[in-house]
């Protein structure tokens, strides 16, 4: 598949070098081919005990090199989600929480180490992170002092579920679909701040999930404050300033390609989330998502993300053929954009066999590529 693009590209790169012409520097994103991204553990209610031993299962080494016989050039890697829990110590939510290393968070860090991992095979890593507070724990969305879930305007208690919905109850409203406020953005700033530090320029981007409109809108009212959704993403920064960002308010073409503008002003990258290569319609599919169909905004990289299993973090085998994920990743790489294909991972680091074997073959066009560019 890349064999061709290369073909057709090599005399327009040739062309440019006899003749003297000096080219802005590619971001590594754009050039990166096909990623994956792994939900890892991510759906599970674990106890602190379940969770460290998963944790303490995890082959970084054998991971590692699964991901490279893929070719794949970037991983999104699932830190932490809704349940609350996350797979790397972080001391700013710890102390929210009031909980000693081991409770909430791994004992181990198993981010630092897919990191390094990643980084000896030359495949950059993105942070999965959630915009707000985990939102399957009252408790947790009260300790991070993110806005409370609410019915008809007023605070709903912890008796009512965190994830309900107004066809459940009445005037319900999540956290994530009402604006936050300053006091949760200091502190998601504090929490987000010490990983960024931590790791540096091991990690390449972030990719923030249920940073819904209300957060959006809320930008410029928030400006005022002393701690805002730019101070937020300042610390996000501040271990790596070139990393990219992605900010995601559901799969949609609309917001996830961010057709209709960017989500927040810092967003580098589109979130992409979708389900397939074409879109959904009422008739049942719609347009190829591609970068030419539906265009990001400039300076954004167009970015597709979608199961290549039954779901997200589901299933043992691709939902395409080889041929399709070839054929769909050569047009979207050729337009300029990029693919990132979740993958379930079991709690060792392991990918399902079937699963990986059509990676794998994916990845020998990626890889004849890379050589060709290098001998270039």
């Amino acid at each position: 598949m890349h064999s061709r693009i290369f073909i057709i590209l090599f005399p327009v790169l040739l062309s440019g070098i006899l003749h003297g012409e000096t080219r802005p520097k590619e971001r590594w994103l754009k050039k990166s081919g096909y990623g994956l991204m792994f939900h890892y553990e991510a759906f599970k209610d674990h106890s602190p005990q379940s969770y460290n031993r998963a944790i303490e299962s995890f082959d970084v080494e054998s991971f590692s090199r699964e991901v490279e016989s893929t070719g794949a050039g970037h991983v999104i890697f699932v830190i932490g989600q809704h349940w609350g829990k996350y797979c790397a110590p972080n001391n700013a939510y710890e102390k929210l929480l009031g909980v000693k290393n081991g409770v909430w968070t791994s004992k181990r860090d198993l981010i630092k180490e897919i990191a390094e991992g990643l980084a000896k095979r030359d495949i950059k890593l993105i942070i999965y992170m959630t915009a707000r507070a985990p939102m399957r724990h009252y408790k947790v969305i009260k300790a991070m002092a993110d806005t409370l879930p609410s019915i008809n305007g007023k605070p709903a208690g912890p008796g009512i579920d965190p994830m309900s919905h107004p066809r459940k109850v009445k005037g319900f409203r999540r956290s994530e679909n009402q604006a936050p406020n300053p006091t949760f953005l200091k502190n998601w700033a504090d929490v987000c701040g010490e990983w960024s530090k931590r790791y540096g320029k091991l990690v390449s981007g972030w990719w923030f999930d249920g940073y819904k409109t209300e957060m959006r809108d809320s930008y410029q009212s928030l400006k005022k404050e002393t701690h805002n959704i730019d101070t937020w993403v300042e610390a996000i920064r501040s271990g790596n300033p070139e990393a990219e960002l992605a900010f995601n308010a559901g799969a949609h073409p609309l917001l996830s390609l961010c057709t209709g503008g960017k989500l927040c002003p810092h967003q580098t990258f589109t979130s992409g989330e979708n389900h397939g290569f074409y879109q959904r319609t009422k008739k049942g599919q719609g347009k190829a998502l591609t970068p030419n169909n539906f265009p990001a905004p400039q300076g954004v990289i167009w970015h597709l993300l979608l199961p290549v299993g039954a779901g997200w973090g589901a299933g043992e085998t691709s939902r395409f053929e080889t041929t399709t994920l070839r054929d769909r990743i050569d047009l979207i790489n050729a337009e300029g954009g990029t693919v990132t294909l979740d993958v379930p991972v079991s709690p060792d680091g392991r990918i399902p066999g079937k699963l990986l074997q059509t990676l794998q073959e994916l990845g020998k066009d990626a890889a004849q590529l890379k050589d060709g560019l290098r001998s270039f």
